[in-house]
């Protein structure tokens, strides 16, 4: 706020003083006193009504200035009504009230809203857990009958209730990992292993090699992140022979984890969006595409310290890579 649009904040009290300065000037002339004597005693008056009104601008915007400071600094500004100093002001003290009002009042909906959150995610996470043994009971019979054709369908109930779990956990992660040496051939061959009868429907060639590196991470995540992916690659697969190559390589600050298809690619217009929530594309068969395991793969990737990058040509192939920074403690930053 300017001096001026202070100064015009205090219009009516500003003429009230210089209408009673005319006043007392017209009453001192009347009495006989010297005009000039009158006139330098009211430009007197109004140099020290200015300079009064200048210091008391300065001390208001001061204060001013301190509360939005106190704004800009809090992460939460739902809490500023806490902090802010109780002003002195009659009228203000009516602001300052109703402000504490609204923000309580803020305050008591966002923590039920919270709470109703975090019962939601319990529940979702319970039903999770529980449903997943009727359905692994199911694919192990279908396993064990030989009848792929059922088991490939409770397979894919598993993997979206899987999903299902894991978005439920991502904004919680640090709850849930535990950072451990893992060997990428073992990872990798056990990501193999859990979908090799979709592979085998696929005719695909898996090529796999140099993956004697060892990298620091969570298993249960990286398994949830590197499943996402390979189901990913398969679902796209759309060439006669389909490839699957999967290979590592270290260099003197991390190790990159490589996966790649010759699936039908991404459009260069779409490739800046692959990571982002429900997106699945304006080129590939979306009817059973739900636009959450890259995303998902994406952000546990972040919340571990690790980076996701992919690059795609379309009909030819896509390769996503996994940037593992060396050292048992991590936050790659981007």
């Amino acid at each position: 706020m300017s001096f001026f649009t202070f100064l015009e904040e205090k219009t009516l009290e500003l003429l009230f003083q210089l209408f009673f300065l005319a006043l007392a000037a017209l009453l001192l002339i009347f009495y006989g006193v010297d005009f000039m004597f009158v006139i330098l005693l009211s430009i007197l008056f109004i140099s020290i009504q200015a300079l009064f009104q200048w210091c008391l601008y300065q001390k208001k915007r001061k204060a001013s200035q301190h509360i939005i400071d106190l704004a800009d600094g809090l992460e939460e500004s739902y809490y500023i009504a806490d902090i802010l100093p109780k002003p002195k002001e009659f009228q203000n003290q009516a602001y300052y009230y109703a402000l504490k009002k609204a923000c309580k009042s803020m305050n008591d909906e966002i923590s039920k809203i919270q709470q109703e959150k975090q019962d939601y995610q319990e529940y979702v996470e319970s039903f999770a857990h529980e449903i997943k043994i009727p359905i692994g009971a199911l694919s192990l019979t279908f396993d064990n009958t030989k009848n792929y054709t059922l088991k490939k369908e409770t397979d894919k109930i598993f993997q979206l209730v899987e999903q299902m779990l894991y978005y439920a956990r991502s904004e919680n992660t640090e709850k849930d990992y535990f950072v451990k040496e893992l060997h990428l051939e073992e990872v990798v061959h056990s990501i193999i292993l859990k979908f090799r009868h979709s592979l085998i429907e696929s005719k695909a060639v898996i090529n796999i090699h140099d993956l004697d590196n060892t990298v620091y991470t969570d298993i249960k995540w990286l398994t949830f992140i590197l499943s996402q992916i390979v189901q990913n690659a398969i679902k796209y697969f759309d060439k006669p022979e389909n490839k699957l190559t999967i290979y590592s390589q270290a260099n003197r600050t991390n190790i990159l984890l490589t996966i790649e298809d010759n699936g039908c690619g991404i459009k260069a217009s779409d490739l800046p969006r692959v990571f982002e929530k429900g997106f699945t594309g304006s080129n590939r068969n979306k009817a059973n595409t739900t636009g959450m395991g890259l995303y998902l793969s994406k952000k546990l990737c972040s919340k571990l310290g690790l980076k996701l990058a992919i690059s795609s040509k379309e009909h030819e192939y896509t390769r996503l890579t996994i940037t593992f920074p060396k050292g048992t403690l991590h936050n790659f930053s981007e």
